[in-house]
C-alpha cells in the first residue's frame, strides 16, 4: 500500500510538470518597432517566448508585413514587446495606438 501512494505521488508531480511545461510553450503575440526604408514602422509577429531572440535576428534584411499594409524590408529591430505592451518610442507609441486591427 505505501508503494502505491508513493507511486501516485510521483505520477502527480510527472504531470504537474508536464502541464507547466506546456504553458511555457504557448505562442505570444509580438509588436516590433522596426527601421524600413521608407521610416519607422511597427511589425506584428507570433512566437514561441523561448524563441524571442532568434526569431527577431531572422527579420534583419527580410521583408516583413507591416501596420501600414506594406511588405517591407527590414534594415533594423529597434524594439519588440508582447502585444499588450508600450513602446518605449513615443512617436512609435502613437502610431501603435492608431492601427485599428
Amino acid at each position: 500500500m505505501r508503494i502505491a501512494t508513493i507511486l501516485i505521488a510521483m505520477l502527480s508531480v510527472w504531470v504537474s510538470f508536464v502541464v507547466l511545461a506546456k504553458e511555457d510553450r504557448e505562442p505570444i503575440a509580438y509588436k516590433c518597432h522596426i527601421e524600413t526604408p521608407n521610416g519607422a514602422n511597427i511589425a506584428l509577429f507570433v512566437w514561441d517566448p523561448k524563441l524571442l531572440i532568434k526569431e527577431q535576428s531572422a527579420l534583419l534584411a527580410d521583408y516583413v508585413p507591416t501596420i501600414s499594409n506594406e511588405r517591407l524590408l527590414v534594415k533594423r529591430v529597434i524594439e519588440c514587446i508582447a502585444e499588450d505592451k508600450q513602446f518605449k518610442d513615443i512617436f512609435i507609441r502613437e502610431m501603435d495606438e492608431q492601427r485599428t486591427y
